[in-house]
């Protein structure tokens, strides 16, 4: 179910905005569009609730989330202990009667007649408590109606991801085996550029609302370092993703492999000197040279990069609701049409790696997979894509983004607190090197 409006409110006949639970009878959001039992709400609490109660998601298909990050902060805000909020003092003459002072607001104002239910429609006290209620059960207010429930919901990021990376490398891989297989009979370069474009596009829009849809990890260290995606989920989403990458490469491999077999039949060479080969993995041509070769990623992720910081930055010019996946998918299509063709157009390391290893244990043999043209999968896909987006991302916010979180507009010293900070998370994430945890601190103080 989807909707613009707050989930837990529906619109009257007369127009009036009231909570889902206090009509009797089926109702629709407030756009008309999704149809709302009664019921729904209170069996499945989590549905409709405020977006300022969850955690923000650095999604490529909305604008990104402005987030307070300890190098912008002024004051030493390490670990702050967590205060009690102050208690209210009610005026004289207002205590109840077992003693308990009534927490009231003096200044709030009554809540309009029209906003009301009407008297034909009373509201249901009952079923609010017993919202109330459910709501209670678990420490993140979620019902879980069984245990897989539980289990996706605390995984539920890291699943989306791979999901989003299968979706996306499925379909790409799929389109260039048929393209090579087929000997260019179904398809040609320059309808393989749009396929991988709008793959990625389908699974931005399949899992962009939970994990962000990143599908690559130049994009996830990226907006770690100057978006402030959290530290300690860039290693799982790297795993995703790779995983992801795997799982695609895998099906791909099972649905083409006769067409894998008979190409090589034709042309009377393995499995690994097919045609094949150039839909799977990525490879520079003979008659380029290393460096060449290296900056045509290199610029590739960092073009990608910074679009990408462009469309998440809400102060520059973002497109509409929804078109962000959009725009992106366009943009994938044409950096592999402009810079593809000498290097496959990877711009993305599990989008070589994954499928790479699966030609390994298919049999291709791991001599020749990793070791040609200089070890390419290592200092191409990884070392060139992941830096370039980094470039990207800091040309970006050098010219033209002026928000805070960003490591770019901190002053010298909160640039050097940042990094001690960052420091001393990392090796209290992973749980070692405790002794030095306090000189951070320290340090990070000094640079207050």
């Amino acid at each position: 179910m989807s909707g613009q409006g707050p989930a837990s409110q529906v619109q009257t006949q007369g127009g009036t905005i009231r909570p889902a639970q206090s009509l009797a009878g089926p109702q629709t959001t407030q756009n008309d569009s999704t149809y709302l039992h009664p019921d729904y709400a209170r069996l499945n609490p989590h549905y409709g609730q405020d977006k300022q109660d969850k955690p923000p998601v650095w999604s490529l298909a909305a604008p990104l989330p402005r987030i307070v990050r300890n190098g912008m902060r002024p004051e030493e805000e390490i670990r702050p202990a967590r205060q009690e909020p102050p208690k209210q003092q009610a005026p004289e003459g207002e205590e109840q009667a077992d003693g308990q002072v009534e927490k009231q607001n003096i200044n709030e104002e009554r809540e309009p007649a029209a906003t009301e239910p009407p008297a034909a429609h009373p509201a249901d006290n009952a079923e609010a408590q017993g919202q109330r209620e459910a709501q209670q059960k678990t420490e993140d207010n979620r019902i879980y109606f069984n245990y897989w429930g539980k289990v996706r919901h605390r995984l539920r990021q890291e699943l989306a991801e791979w999901l989003g990376v299968t979706v996306a490398m499925t379909l790409g891989l799929c389109a260039g085996l048929s393209t090579y297989t087929s000997q260019t009979q179904a398809g040609s370069f320059g309808t393989l550029a749009p396929a991988w474009g709008f793959a990625f596009m389908i699974a931005i829009y399949v899992c962009g609302g939970i994990s962000g849809g990143h599908l690559n990890p130049s994009i996830t260290i990226s907006m770690s370092w100057f978006r402030g995606f959290p530290a300690r989920r860039v290693f799982t989403y790297l795993f995703a993703q790779l995983l992801g990458a795997i799982t695609a490469g895998g099906i791909a491999y099972a649905i083409y492999y006769d067409a894998i077999v008979n190409i090589s039949t034709v042309n009377g060479v393995p499995h690994n000197e097919s045609p094949a080969k150039q839909a799977l993995v990525t490879l520079p041509k003979s008659f380029i040279t290393p460096p060449t070769a290296f900056f045509t990623e290199f610029i590739g992720s960092a073009i990608l990069m910074g679009a990408i910081m462009a469309l998440g930055d809400d102060s520059n010019a973002p497109p509409g609701a929804g078109m962000q996946a959009f725009i992106i998918g366009i943009l994938t299509s044409v950096l592999v049409l402009a810079l593809g063709f000498t290097t496959g157009g990877c711009f993305n390391p599990v989008r070589d790696f994954g499928p790479r290893l699966v030609t390994v244990m298919a049999g291709w043999g791991g001599n020749p997979m990793f070791t040609e043209y200089w070890a390419w999968w290592v200092w191409g896909p990884w070392v060139a894509d992941i830096s370039g987006a980094l470039f990207g991302s800091f040309i970006y916010d050098a010219i033209i983004f002026t928000g805070g979180e960003s490591p770019i507009n901190y002053c010298p010293k909160r640039v050097r607190r940042a990094m001690y900070l960052r420091r001393r998370n990392f090796w209290k994430n992973l749980g070692v090197r405790k002794k030095k945890i306090p000189d951070l601190e320290e340090a990070a103080k000094q640079n207050e």
